[in-house]
């Protein structure tokens, strides 16, 4: 009995040369990703902010805001950019849905980005003075109405918020705080002062975001009159991640303790006017790029902790002169960590998972 031999699949040669043209083009197709890397660490103690009107004392070190640089949603991210960024360690590849909303074009997305940086701004400035002993009254501004919830012709951008529900909120983070409570679909009733003279009342029914949360639809920026001149001014960086280091740098400014004191220091979190620090995306890149750039100290707000354990035990474990990453929940938190004596042990992210 002859032994049957196992037979190679073959296919026709016109076959063969369509499948290796398919594969070639998809290096080279446009492909539904973003890619993200590292940016460079910005120090904000030199002519980024300004601050006139009051007295202004010199500062030491660097105290740096850090970035993710991000591709914007009309880039054309090919097949081999994607197979680039899998193989470098330096870069993340994700859907594009995950970063930019359904059509929001790159023009779109830097409006978007500067309105994040303006409002981070002013929280920031909010949020120093306020731990400086200054009183600050908000208004609340909506300043952006999204086209696609329940808020459209009812409210535009300019309206002052009177009341949510009845309640009068001091700032933007306790009315989040507020929907936090709501679920998509539930009414809410929203005062507003338009153009300083009509009051106007609507009844709106909160619109659901992909996560399943609540959202009424409208960006509402906290303005303030400030005692003073300050002004924050970065080149080519968007949103509000800048905020708990920009109310760091006015903070050292506005006093005559050195927080800094030589110091390489850098951070990230968003902030709310009373100081409360949020977290923030792209912290592994953030942390890789002030790594690169000789940081020392590296401010990172308590809830991406377990964005960073790992990176943390592996930390712990090898020398002792590596950066350090050290929580924050609150302003006063981060300047107390920047108080700490020389050789002062940090706290750590593995103490919140221990």
């Amino acid at each position: 009995m002859k032994s049957l031999l196992p037979v190679k699949p073959t296919l026709p040669t016109p076959s063969r040369l369509i499948f290796i043209l398919l594969i070639i083009a998809a290096f080279f197709l446009p492909s539904p990703y973003v890619i993200l890397s590292p940016g460079n660490p910005q120090n904000i103690l030199g002519s980024a902010i300004t601050i006139s009107g009051t007295k202004v004392y010199p500062t030491t070190g660097k105290l740096s805001v850090t970035s993710v640089l991000v591709t914007d949603p009309d880039s054309y991210i090919t097949g081999f950019d994607v197979l680039y960024g899998w193989i470098d360690k330096n870069r993340v590849v994700l859907p594009r849905a995950q970063v930019y909303p359904e059509g929001e074009s790159a023009a779109e997305s830097v409006k978007i980005g500067a309105d994040e940086m303006s409002g981070s701004q002013i929280n920031a400035t909010a949020a120093a003075l306020d731990h400086l002993g200054y009183k600050n009254e908000a208004t609340l501004v909506i300043v952006e109405v999204n086209k696609k919830s329940n808020v459209v012709g009812n409210f535009v951008a300019g309206d002052q918020i009177i009341s949510v529900n009845n309640k009068i909120y001091d700032s933007s983070a306790q009315i989040m705080d507020y929907l936090d409570q709501k679920k998509p679909g539930d009414l809410i009733s929203i005062k507003v002062l338009r153009a300083g003279k009509e009051i106007i009342s609507r009844e709106i029914k909160l619109s659901a975001r992909d996560d399943g949360s609540a959202f009424i639809g409208i960006n509402i920026q906290s303005q303030f009159d400030f005692p003073f001149d300050v002004k924050i001014k970065l080149a080519e960086t968007g949103g509000p991640s800048g905020g708990l280091i920009f109310a760091l740098g006015i903070v050292d400014k506005l006093t005559s303790q050195d927080l800094v004191r030589y110091r390489n220091i850098a951070g990230t979190g968003t902030i709310t006017t009373d100081g409360r620090v949020g977290p923030i995306g792209g912290i592994a890149e953030k942390i890789i790029g002030a790594k690169k750039a000789g940081v020392e100290l590296f401010l990172t707000p308590i809830e991406n902790c377990s964005d960073i354990a790992n990176e943390e035990k592996v930390a712990s474990s090898s020398d002792k002169k590596v950066m350090k990453i050290v929580p924050v929940a609150t302003l006063n938190e981060a300047i107390s960590v920047l108080k700490l004596p020389a050789g002062a042990k940090y706290p750590s992210c593995l103490d919140t998972f221990q």
